[in-house]
């Protein structure tokens, strides 16, 4: 899963500069496996794939049992009180773990949950969405807790 984490990260990188051929035949080229691209390809369009959802302040999130085993208690304990500090909303809280659980990683950490969480904001219209910037120093290393 490594790769398709770093597949992601070098079409982060490049999306602008190349079309999608161009940076698929380069990943190849690289030795990625078609699998582990296609994967990636897959996960990045998973942000335009997300259907319009209304937000419910008053509800309580109940994890599936195959979330509690994929997402790590401290993951989950970020995202709480991220939505208990008005960081985020119901809605962009099922994105993040949407994307989370779509990496298919054995245990999602912090650090990985970091990482989606940024990549969800960013993809969010408007200037709200640069919070994100704040938590993450250039390294993306996280800076608060």
């Amino acid at each position: 899963m490594e790769d398709v984490i770093d597949i992601i990260s070098y079409l982060l990188d490049h999306l602008d500069d190349e079309d999608d051929l161009e940076v698929e035949e380069q990943l190849r080229a690289v030795g990625y496996p078609e699998e582990d691209i296609q994967r990636a390809l897959d996960w990045m369009d998973g942000f335009d794939a997300v259907a319009e959802q209304h937000d419910n302040a008053r509800a309580t999130r109940a994890y599936h049992p195959w979330e509690l085993r994929n997402l790590s208690v401290a993951t989950r304990g970020q995202l709480q009180e991220w939505e208990r500090l008005g960081v985020i909303n119901g809605v962009l809280r099922e994105r993040i773990i949407d994307r989370l659980l779509a990496l298919e990683l054995d245990e999602a950490d912090v650090d990985t949950l970091d990482w989606v969480a940024f990549l969800v904001l960013a993809n969010e219209p408007g200037p709200d969405s640069l919070w994100m910037d704040n938590l993450l120093d250039p390294d993306g290393k996280r800076i608060l807790h």
